[in-house]
């Protein structure tokens, strides 16, 4: 697993230069081109939609589909404080469906976060055109209000939020068959689908716009990835079985029976992608400062870390310290180390293959915060109850029936007494108790507003800064890292523990005296932006088709670094 994946298409464009030199003119005419003005009729088109939508929960999408949302859903929303309507406000909608995205296809929605996570930065800037976004928010703020949504409205919204994925798919479909010369076909042999199946892929592991790419362009890179994607072949690999399993004595193929299996591929392919994640975890272990935590630090000492990258050939790791801090993935108490948990979960190592979705790690944590909110079924649990059950919560690296540490049970305390003896678990507080008890799956919980996640190229393109250091800089740092951490004491905690409260879903109070920061006032805009983009799927596929096919990082191909180092 590297970090440096957004410049993956870049270094292809450079591999075949005198063939695809064009490819991002061809991008920007095609963003440019679905830049149309709202009409009057549009307008219209769009409010019908909408109030069929809202007025009708089953219109179009079956019980059955909907009942099987609603099971997934329901102990997030039992768990999740409601408002005075027994509702689900904008933030806490915005983590249940997190939730499930993640724990049923590991999608990571562009717009929706974990807690205390600030995920502006990824979310790309006019996801649907902006005047129709602004068209369907204001219309949105009429019909909705402030009552919030009840399970049944959150099941509805993820389902329609599926259909409008699907609907990318086809599209996407048909612009592979198109730049393959293939539209129009009726069927096709189980050679051409396999052909078809991996050029597809290639475009949605590389976000690829077959829009603007011709025939020959396409040719060069087929013939070009496995050199800036080493790992293609296990990629091919994973689609034949997801083939094989509709192709048993079969000789011909037709649309349907595409769309079939590439439904499969999308269902599945987050999660076996995150093996990759796994190996990632396990080589920052084998370099994990044990000084520290009684549960294990979760941390690697810089000097480690980029020696690693010097020494034992780990050039993934040679990220500069402003990107790491500014993603989190830094902790700064004492000498300065890296976060393991927060450094797999940064976007840095996202595939952003959709437009509306990344396939990233799947985050631990929020595994066994799923176990936590199907134990307590409500939004807050004593001290007592919390110590019960999480001795009894494995984890990958952490035992069932251990002994809380003192000071685990002596910081379940304090969060208690803020809180009128209940310890709110959807807090920035527990979040950082899960940090200290499983701190190499949990993420440190920084406060809001003080990191800005982003993908290496978002960074490169807004800071105009290498998102990597060279090796110079790195043996530099690595000499003055040493000098910081020899003096170190070790402690029973992980890291300091900080006693700033935020509350995620709610109120979004903030603890003790702090105003709130202008991200958790956004939580409500990035929820509407949501609503809205589902409500437009009502409309069909005549406005779908106005989406740019593809954007955001490719995963994998680490070896881009070396553009700068």
């Amino acid at each position: 697993m590297a970090s440096f994946r957004a410049f993956c298409v870049s270094i292809l464009v450079a591999f075949a230069h005198t063939r695809l030199a064009g490819a991002s003119s061809f991008l920007s005419r095609a963003q440019e081109a679905n830049a149309k003005d709202l009409t009057p009729e549009l307008e219209k088109s769009i409010l019908e939609e909408m109030e069929g939508l809202l007025g009708n929960s089953s219109h179009e999408i079956t019980q059955a589909r909907t009942a099987r949302i609603e099971d997934m859903l329901r102990a997030t929303f039992k768990a999740l404080p409601k408002n005075e309507h027994g509702r689900l406000g904008h933030a806490a909608v915005r983590y249940s469906l997190h939730s499930y995205f993640v724990q049923r296809h590991a999608w990571h929605v562009r717009g929706l976060s974990s807690l205390g996570e600030e995920h502006s930065a990824l979310t790309p800037t006019g996801i649907l055109q902006d005047q129709v976004e602004e068209f369907v928010q204001g219309a949105f703020e009429q019909r909705l209000g402030s009552h919030g949504l009840d399970l049944k409205d959150i099941a509805l919204l993820a389902a329609t939020y599926e259909n409008l994925v699907h609907l990318e798919t086809a599209q996407r479909v048909d612009q592979t068959l198109r730049v393959m010369g293939m539209t129009g076909k009726d069927s096709m042999t189980l050679a051409e689908l396999d052909d078809v199946l991996d050029v597809y892929m290639m475009g949605y592991v590389l976000t690829l716009n077959y829009t603007v790419l011709q025939p020959h362009q396409v040719k060069t890179i087929k013939n070009s990835i496995q050199k800036v994607y080493p790992t293609w072949p296990d990629t091919q690999k994973f689609l034949r079985e997801i083939r094989g399993e509709s192709s048993l004595h079969r000789s011909y193929f037709n649309r349907y029976d595409l769309e079939t299996i590439l439904e499969q591929v999308h269902d599945q392919y987050g999660r076996w992608q995150d093996s990759e994640c796994r190996d990632l975890k396990m080589q920052l272990l084998a370099l994990e400062d044990t000084s520290i935590g009684v549960n294990g630090s979760g941390r690697v000492r810089l000097s480690t870390f980029y020696s690693s990258a010097l020494n034992e050939g780990n050039w993934q790791f040679s990220e500069s310290t402003q990107y790491l801090a500014q993603n989190g993935a830094l902790d700064t108490h004492g000498a300065q180390r890296i976060i393991i948990p927060n450094y797999i979960n940064s976007p840095s190592n996202c595939l952003a293959s959709s437009k509306f979705y990344s396939v990233c790690c799947i985050n631990e944590c929020e595994d066994l915060m799923d176990h936590i909110e199907h134990r307590f079924a409500a939004p807050s649990a004593t001290p007592t109850e919390i110590v019960e059950f999480v001795s009894k919560l494995p984890s990958s690296s952490v035992s069932s029936g251990r002994t809380l540490h003192k000071v685990l049970i002596q910081r379940l305390d304090e969060i208690a007494a803020h809180h009128d003896g209940l310890v709110p678990l959807h807090g920035r507080l527990f979040a950082q108790w899960l940090h200290h008890a499983y701190p190499r799956e949990c993420p440190y919980p920084h406060l809001s507003g003080t990191t800005r996640p982003q993908t290496t190229s978002d960074y490169f393109a807004q800071s105009k800064e290498r998102p990597v250091f060279t090796k110079d800089e790195m043996v530099t740092v690595v000499e003055a890292a040493r000098q910081d951490e020899a003096g170190v004491e070790a402690s029973d905690e992980c890291t300091q523990w900080t006693h700033h409260e935020e509350l995620y879903v709610g109120d979004h109070q903030t603890f003790p005296g702090r105003a709130k920061s202008p991200s958790q006032s956004g939580g409500l805009q990035i929820l509407r932006t949501l609503v809205y983009v589902c409500a437009i799927i009502a409309t069909g596929l005549t406005l779908v088709r106005r989406l740019p096919a593809c954007s955001g990082d490719a995963k994998k191909a680490y070896h881009g670094k070396d553009m700068f180092v």
